[in-house]
């Protein structure tokens, strides 16, 4: 399975329709939908982000095969004096995986057994807030 990239948010809500009509773009109600779907996820890993204490990634449940076990709605990572995050993820025969990079390196393999995708992350302060559906 193909690992993709998810963009690790810091922007807060943002008006599609404000957004596009300055543009000179018309609006659908679609495309009004999926944007308030998106702004949502990231409204619930916000709030992980900003109300969770972070967690470390070595105090976290390992796995035979490595990778540490999440579970929940969300979490916060303590990611303090890493530069150049990367988040991946990819949907496995074992759940949702997600792959943490930092300087190039490989950090952390997560995987959430019981969530159908990653919704959100945000990368801000040190933290990293992820949620899940």
């Amino acid at each position: 399975m193909e690992w993709l990239a998810i963009d690790a948010e810091v922007a807060y809500e943002s008006g599609l329709e404000n957004d596009l009509d300055e543009k000179g773009l018309e609006v659908t109600a679609e495309e009004c939908h999926r944007s308030f779907m998106a702004q949502s996820a990231l409204r619930e890993a916000r709030w992980y982000h900003e109300n969770s204490i972070p967690l470390a990634i070595g105090s976290m449940p390992e796995e035979e095969d490595g990778a540490r076990l999440v579970g929940g709605k969300g979490l916060s990572l303590d990611l303090d004096g890493i530069r150049g995050i990367e988040v991946l993820h990819r949907k496995s025969d074992r759940g949702i995986e997600i792959l943490v990079k930092g300087e190039g390196e490989h950090l952390a393999l997560m995987r959430h057994p019981e969530a159908s995708a990653l919704a959100a992350a945000i990368l801000s302060r040190g933290k990293l807030g992820i949620s899940f559906k």
